[in-house]
């Protein structure tokens, strides 16, 4: 965890610093949530890869109606990704406390965390 909020201050820092001071939370929420989205995709592409087992077909099995299509599906996952970030980033100001605390890398950590989740999604959609 203390890497994942390492990439978020950081995050916050290069955001706090190029944009409007208050606008920075619409900024980085959707964002944040949509590679949280994108990271758990991966994960579950990974381990259909190793095992065979693919998790996310047995959750959409568990879906009713709406829900089981697959931009319900999705769009579940993105608000239950959107209460993550919600709840471990600005849920009783805890970015405060990521801001104090995980000094600025100038970008870095979130730059590489963007790539890195990109260049992994992208991997896995050649593969399948």
């Amino acid at each position: 965890m203390n890497l994942y909020y390492a990439i978020i201050g950081d995050a916050l820092h290069t955001v706090r610093k190029t944009k409007n001071k208050y606008s920075w939370k619409s900024i980085v929420f959707p964002f944040f949530s949509a590679y949280l989205l994108f990271n758990i995709f991966a994960l579950s592409g990974i381990i259909d890869f190793f095992t065979g087992y693919n998790i996310l077909i047995k959750i959409e099995q568990c879906l009713p109606g709406v829900l089981s299509s697959k931009w319900g599906f999705i769009i579940f996952l993105y608000s239950s990704c959107m209460c993550i970030i919600y709840f471990s980033i600005f849920y009783k100001a805890k970015y405060l406390y990521i801001y104090r605390n995980y000094k600025h890398r100038k970008g870095k950590f979130f730059i590489t965390y963007i790539v890195v989740t990109c260049l992994l999604g992208m991997t896995l959609l050649f593969i399948y």
